[in-house]
C-alpha cells in the first residue's frame, strides 16, 4: 500500500509489541522502517520497465525482513542504545509485515524473489484505503496521548491490528462476492463459460472493477456489493494474430505479460509507416473509459510486421478530472450510480 500506511503499519507494530520498553522510539522507528522495502523505487529511473520488475521484488520477499531486520536492529542500537533483542525485533516485525500487507492489493508481489519470479496478489484493497490506515492512526493517537509505555496504548495498538487485518479479510470477501454476482449475471445472459475476475477500485471497499473474458471477447464492468444491480458491461474484442504476437514477444511485451500476470488487452492501429500495437493491463481502469487501462505498452511495427524498436511504456491519461473521478467511485460504491 501507499508508504503513509506502510509506516503507520510498522509504527502500530512496534507500539504493541515494544512500546513498553522502547517508548516513542518503537512508534518512530517502526514508521521508518517498516517504509524502507519501498526504497526499491529508486531502481525506477533506470528504465521505463524498472519499476514493474523491481517493485515489491527482493526487498519485499519473506526472507527480508528476517535476514536484514537483525542488522537494522544492530544499528539502531548501536545509535539509540537500549536492549539488542528489542531493536532487532522491531526491526524484524516492521519489515517482515511490509509485504504481508502489500500481498492484499492488486498490484502484487514477489514473495518469493529473486528465488521465484511468482507474484501473489490476493485482490482485497486498493492501493490507497482510507478506513484502513485511520484504524492504525487512531491507535497511534492513543499511544501519544495517554504514552506508549502504558496498557492503554499497547491495547488499543493490539486491537487496531485485529481490525486492520479483519477489514483485509473482508475485501477478500467482498471480491468473492463481486465475481460471484457477475458470474451469475453473465450465466443468466448464456455467458457461463466467462472467467470473471473482480479487482478493488481506490479509496473505498465495496465498488469492484470487473474484468469477464471468453475467448476473444472481453466485457469490463463495476459492481458494488452494497447495491449489487445490473451490471452495464462495455464489451470489445481483443485484437490477435501475428502482429499482437510480434508485440507480445518483445521484452517490454513479455514483461507486461508477466507484470499484469496475463490480464492484458490489445488493440491495432495502421499507420503510413506500419503499424501500432498497444497493450493495455487492463486490472485497473477508471470510469468514463473503461476499456483503457491506466497503464500498458506501445509497440510500433514495420510494413514486415518487425517491431521497429523497443516497446514503450505507455501511460493513459485520466479520463476527467480527480475530483469528478472521486465523485463517480463514491457513487458507484453506494450503489447511486453506475461509474
Amino acid at each position: 500500500m501507499d508508504p503513509l500506511t506502510q509506516g503507520a503499519l510498522g509504527a502500530t507494530v512496534g507500539q504493541a509489541v515494544y512500546g513498553r520498553t522502547l517508548g516513542r522510539q518503537a512508534l518512530v522507528c517502526g514508521a521508518v522502517v517498516g517504509m524502507t522495502p519501498d526504497l526499491d523505487i529508486l531502481m525506477n529511473p533506470l528504465s521505463p520497465m524498472a519499476e514493474w520488475l523491481w517493485h515489491r521484488g527482493p526487498t519485499h520477499a519473506l526472507w527480508f525482513g528476517p535476514a536484514v531486520g537483525p542488522l537494522v536492529g544492530w544499528l539502531l542500537w548501536r545509535w539509540r542504545g537500549g536492549r539488542l533483542r528489542d531493536w532487532v525485533g522491531l526491526s524484524v516485525l516492521a519489515l517482515f509485515t511490509h509485504p504481508l500487507l502489500d500481498v492484499f492489493t492488486t498490484y502484487v508481489t514477489q514473495l518469493l524473489s529473486p528465488f521465484s519470479r511468482h507474484r501473489f496478489a490476493l485482490d482485497s484493497v486498493g492501493i490507497i484505503d482510507p478506513a484502513y490506515t485511520v484504524l492504525l492512526a487512531a491507535a497511534l493517537a492513543v499511544g501519544v496521548g495517554r504514552g506508549l509505555a502504558t496498557q492503554a496504548a499497547g491495547r488499543a495498538a493490539w486491537l487496531a491490528l485485529a481490525l486492520s487485518t479483519g477489514y483485509l479479510l473482508l475485501g477478500v470477501g467482498v471480491n468473492d462476492r463481486a465475481e460471484s454476482i457477475a458470474t451469475s449475471q453473465l450465466r443468466s445472459h448464456g455467458m457461463g463459460e466467462a472467467r470473471v475476475n473482480a479487482y478493488p477500485t481506490l479509496l473505498q471497499l465495496p465498488l469492484r472493477r470487473l474484468v469477464a473474458r471468453s475467448g476473444p471477447e472481453v466485457r469490463i464492468g463495476w459492481v458494488s456489493v452494497l447495491a449489487p444491480g445490473p451490471i452495464a458491461w462495455q464489451r470489445f474484442e481483443e485484437a490477435r494474430g501475428p502482429l499482437v504476437d510480434a508485440a507480445r514477444a518483445t521484452r517490454e511485451g513479455e514483461v507486461l505479460e508477466w507484470f499484469a500476470m496475463g490480464q492484458t488487452a490489445a488493440r491495432v492501429e495502421a499507420t503510413p509507416g506500419g503499424t501500432v500495437v498497444e497493450i493495455d493491463d487492463i486490472r485497473y481502469g477508471l470510469p468514463g473509459r473503461p476499456r483503457d487501462g491506466l497503464w500498458g505498452i506501445r509497440v510500433r511495427l514495420g510494413p514486415d510486421g518487425r517491431p521497429l524498436g523497443p516497446g514503450e511504456r505507455l501511460n493513459r491519461p485520466l479520463p476527467g478530472s480527480p475530483r469528478e473521478l472521486l465523485t463517480q467511485l463514491w457513487r458507484g460504491a453506494l450503489g447511486v450510480g453506475a461509474p
